[in-house]
C-alpha cells in the first residue's frame, strides 16, 4: 500500500532526492546539522589524504583508523540530527492549524505565478509529498517532449497525405473548472484524506488571492505551484483519450496546453476548418478555449498536406522551429533552433560576458574561470547526477533533434562577434586580452553539438554558474 503520510520518515527521502538535486540550501539547516556537515567533509579530505599515501607510517596508519572511525560515528550523528529535525517537520506539517500560503506576482507574459516559501521546510517536504501522493494515486505524468517531438518528425516525414493542427488552449491553468476537477480528487478513494484537504486548501487559498481578470471565480489551479501540473493532467485526461481514439487521427499529443494533431482524413462534406470548429467546440465543453485560427501569437496553425508541393512558413513547437513542406512525392519536415531558444542562448552568453567584466576588476582568476565554465555549460553536456545512469544534459542532448545546423553557426557568430570590455587597470593587459580572445575563438556550437562534447560539474558549481546566467 502506497505510504501517503507526511511523516519524518517520507520526509527524509523527500531531503535526500532534493539535496541531490541541490535544492535545498545547507543555510537553511539547523546550525548542529551544518557543523556535522561541515566537520565530516573535513574528515573525508583527511582520510582521503591519508588514503593515497602509498608509504604510510604505523602512525599514519593508526590515524587513518582513527578518522576514520570519526568519519563512521559523524555520519551517524549526522542522520540522528536529521530525524529530530524532520520530527519537528513532521509535527508541524501534521498540526491543525497548518495550511498553506501563497506568494503572487504577475510574470512577464502577463500571466499570475504563485510560489511558496520553500526556505520553510514545512512547506517544502509537505508540497513534495503532496506531489507525490497525487502523481502515484493517480498515475499522472506530463507528456514527454522529446519523444512529442520524434514522434512529429516519424510521422511528418512520409508519402502520406496529412492535415496538421497545432493549437493552444488559451489560459489552460487559468481555465479548469473546480466543478468537473473537484470531484474527480474527492471521489477517488485510494488518495488520502489529508492529501486532499491540503488540494482543497491550495485552491481555496488560491480563490482568494487571485485576480479575476485572470481567473474567473471557482476556476483555475495556481500557476507555479508544483500540484497543478498533476492536477491539469488529471483533468486533461479524458479529453486526450476522446481525441486520441478518434479514427482519422494519426497523432495526437499535449504538452502543458500545447497540442499537436495529424489526421489522415476529415468526416464526409467536412472541411479541416470545420473540424478545428468543432474540436473547439468540444473542448468548450469541458470549460476550455481554444486559441482561434490566425491567432496573432501564431500558436494556431491549420495545414493541408493533401495537395502536391505546399510549403509551410516556419512554425515554432516545444524549442525547434519546424519547416515543412510537401513535393509531389513526399511531406518532409526538419528541426531548426526556436526563435524563442536562440534569444535565450544569447542572453546566457550575454549574462556570462556581463559576470566577467564585473569580475574581473576584483578577482581575474576567478573570472576567467567563471567565464569558461559558463561557456562550458552552454555548448557542452553533462550529467545531472553523480550515478552510470544519470541524466544528461546540455547543447546535444536538449536539442539531438536539430537538422539545421546553420542555427548553431549563429551561436558561434554571436559569441565571437560579442564584444568584452576587460578592466583597462588589469596588469599584462594585453597579454590577458589576447589570450581571452583566443579561447573564445576556439568555442564552436556546431563542433561541440557534433562531439557531444562532456564536461564535469559538481551540482554545487552548477547552481553557483545558474545565478548569473
Amino acid at each position: 500500500m502506497l505510504d501517503q503520510s507526511f511523516s519524518a520518515h517520507n520526509f527524509e527521502t523527500i531531503y535526500c532526492l532534493e539535496s541531490r538535486k541541490g535544492n535545498i540550501d545547507i543555510q537553511t539547516m539547523p546550525e548542529e546539522y551544518r557543523d556535522i556537515l561541515a566537520r565530516s567533509e573535513e574528515l573525508k579530505k583527511a582520510v582521503s589524504v591519508l588514503r593515497q599515501k602509498k608509504d604510510r607510517t604505523q602512525e599514519e596508519a593508526l590515524e587513518l583508523d582513527i578518522k576514520k572511525v570519526e568519519l563512521k560515528n559523524l555520519i551517524e550523528q549526522k542522520k540522528d540530527v536529521l530525524r529530530i529535525y524532520l520530527e519537528t517537520i513532521d509535527k508541524q506539517v501534521n498540526a491543525h492549524s497548518f495550511k498553506f500560503y501563497l506568494n503572487k506576482f504577475v510574470a512577464d507574459d502577463n500571466k499570475e505565478v504563485y510560489t511558496l516559501d520553500v526556505t520553510s521546510h514545512a512547506y517544502l517536504f509537505a508540497i513534495k509529498q503532496l506531489q507525490y501522493n497525487i502523481r502515484h494515486t493517480f498515475k499522472v505524468k506530463q507528456s514527454n517532449r522529446h519523444s512529442i517531438l520524434a514522434n512529429i518528425k516519424t510521422f511528418l516525414n512520409s508519402d502520406i497525405p496529412v492535415y496538421v493542427i497545432r493549437t493552444d488552449i488559451s489560459s489552460f491553468y487559468e481555465s479548469i473548472p473546480h466543478d468537473k476537477l473537484m470531484p474527480m480528487i474527492f471521489d477517488n478513494t485510494l488518495l488520502s484524506n489529508k492529501s486532499k484537504a491540503f488540494i482543497k486548501g491550495i485552491l481555496g487559498e488560491y480563490e482568494k488571492i487571485k485576480g479575476h481578470e485572470f481567473a474567473p471565480p471557482s476556476r483555475g489551479v495556481p500557476r507555479g505551484i508544483g500540484i497543478s501540473s498533476y492536477l491539469s493532467e488529471l483533468y486533461m485526461r479524458d479529453i486526450d483519450a476522446k481525441i486520441s481514439s478518434r479514427k482519422e487521427v494519426m497523432f495526437y499529443a499535449r504538452y502543458v496546453d500545447d497540442i499537436f494533431i495529424i489526421l489522415t482524413s476529415l468526416p464526409i462534406e467536412s472541411s479541416i476548418d470545420q473540424y478545428y470548429a468543432d474540436m473547439t467546440a468540444f473542448f468548450q465543453t469541458y470549460g476550455l478555449s481554444l486559441k482561434p485560427s490566425g491567432d496573432r501569437s501564431g500558436k494556431c496553425r491549420i495545414m493541408d498536406f493533401t495537395k502536391d508541393n505546399h510549403v509551410e512558413n516556419p512554425m515554432n513547437y516545444l524549442g525547434y522551429c519546424l519547416y515543412m513542406n510537401r513535393t509531389a512525392k513526399k511531406l518532409s519536415v526538419t528541426y531548426g533552433l526556436s526563435d524563442k531558444k536562440k534569444e535565450r542562448y544569447h542572453k546566457k552568453i550575454d549574462y556570462a560576458i556581463d559576470h566577467f567584466e564585473t569580475l574581473c576588476k576584483y578577482n581575474i582568476k576567478q573570472a576567467y574561470c567563471d567565464l569558461f565554465d559558463s561557456l562550458n555549460i552552454l555548448t557542452g553536456n553533462f550529467k545531472l547526477f553523480k550515478s552510470k545512469n544519470s541524466v544528461k544534459v546540455g547543447l546535444f542532448y536538449n536539442n539531438d533533434l536539430l537538422d539545421r545546423k546553420e542555427d548553431l553557426d549563429e551561436l558561434t557568430t554571436y559569441l565571437k562577434g560579442h564584444p568584452i570590455e576587460l578592466y583597462a587597470g588589469l596588469k599584462d593587459y594585453a597579454n590577458v586580452k589576447a589570450k581571452l580572445v583566443k579561447r573564445i575563438s576556439n568555442i564552436d556550437f556546431k563542433h561541440r553539438w557534433r562531439e557531444r562534447k562532456m564536461f564535469s560539474f559538481s551540482i554545487q558549481r552548477i547552481q553557483e554558474i545558474k545565478k548569473w546566467l
